[in-house]
């Protein structure tokens, strides 16, 4: 059983949920939502509520591409000048050009994944619609590049990781992908798809109903806002069925204290769920009873031949 934290340890804020991409893989597909971009007002009032429960965990990224929110560069650095880190980013690295990069490390974002999946040019045009891969490993070359010559100065970088899903589309190429990057990323990833029976968190490799079912440690430490200030369960509740709350209207505090946030972890700790919530065929809970502490696989970095 995990230990409640009297406040999030990681609170997910999702900047944006509006997207450049049309990904074929990509759980969107199984949600209906408004989009939106987050207001600097919402983004501050959450920071500086967090920033009096240091340390304090920060992705900035959920259902869209962070980099098409205007005041992401500023929202980075007003988070760093208050002690939250790490400050985590997901990209698919499209709109990474040179400004971009130089206005992402001069704003000290500590963590970068890039969701980049395949080395097969015509492969990633099927499965990543309005996007370029031969742009977005040129971007990130370009930046892992800088990054290097900047950390050899002494300039704070950010850790950078490549990822891959595991689907068939990529497995015929995943080897040579996860060679190539091994010489750039500090880690290469491939996660194991989910959500692909339509169910969202559910890995159908792994899937098992007649499994004792184990509580999730995310509802003992991890929190998500939504751009408009709603609260989520976790990174896998893409639709917010429960509704447990708003920061507009309630502080962080109030809103992981409260009474319907219980009624979730009883839930996982009789490991019975009512149908309307995520966790219901979620799969993700295996990941803190791995030896690794995920599913998947990661690979770190190998000295680049030049």
């Amino acid at each position: 059983m995990f230990d409640l934290k009297d406040f999030p340890e990681r609170i997910t804020v999702e900047l944006t949920n509006r997207c450049n991409l049309e990904c074929t893989f990509c759980p969107r597909h199984l949600v209906g939502m408004k989009l939106g971009n987050m207001e600097w007002d919402l983004f501050a009032k959450i920071v500086d509520e967090a920033a009096e429960h240091l340390p304090m965990i920060m992705p900035i990224f959920f259902r869209g591409e962070s980099l098409t929110h205007p005041d992401i560069y500023k929202m980075i650095k007003y988070a760093k000048g208050k002690g939250i880190g790490p400050i985590q980013l997901a990209s698919n690295g499209f709109l990474l050009n040179e400004e971009a990069g130089d206005k992402l490390i001069e704003a000290g974002v500590d963590f970068i994944s890039f969701s980049l999946d395949t080395i097969d040019a015509e492969v990633y045009k099927k499965t990543r619609i309005h996007s370029d891969l031969n742009i977005a490993m040129n971007n990130v070359v370009a930046f892992v590049k800088k990054c290097e010559q900047l950390k050899e100065k002494g300039v704070q970088v950010p850790e950078i990781q490549v990822s891959s899903v595991d689907v068939d589309e990529y497995r015929e190429s995943q080897q040579r992908f996860i060679d190539f990057w091994r010489q750039y990323a500090d880690r290469v990833r491939i996660y194991i798809e989910h959500s692909s029976d339509g169910h969202l968190g559910s890995i159908k490799t792994l899937h098992n109903e007649s499994e004792q079912r184990r509580p999730c440690g995310k509802v003992y430490s991890d929190m998500i806002i939504y751009w408009d200030g709603t609260v989520g369960i976790c990174n896998h509740d893409w639709d917010n069925r429960l509704s447990l709350g708003n920061v507009k209207e309630h502080s962080i505090q109030e809103i992981w204290s409260s009474d319907k946030y219980m009624q979730i972890r009883k839930m996982h700790e009789a490991g019975e769920f009512v149908d309307d919530i995520v966790c219901k065929n979620c799969d993700h809970w295996r990941m803190y009873y791995s030896p690794d502490g995920f599913v998947g696989k990661a690979f770190d970095k190998i000295p680049r031949k030049e």
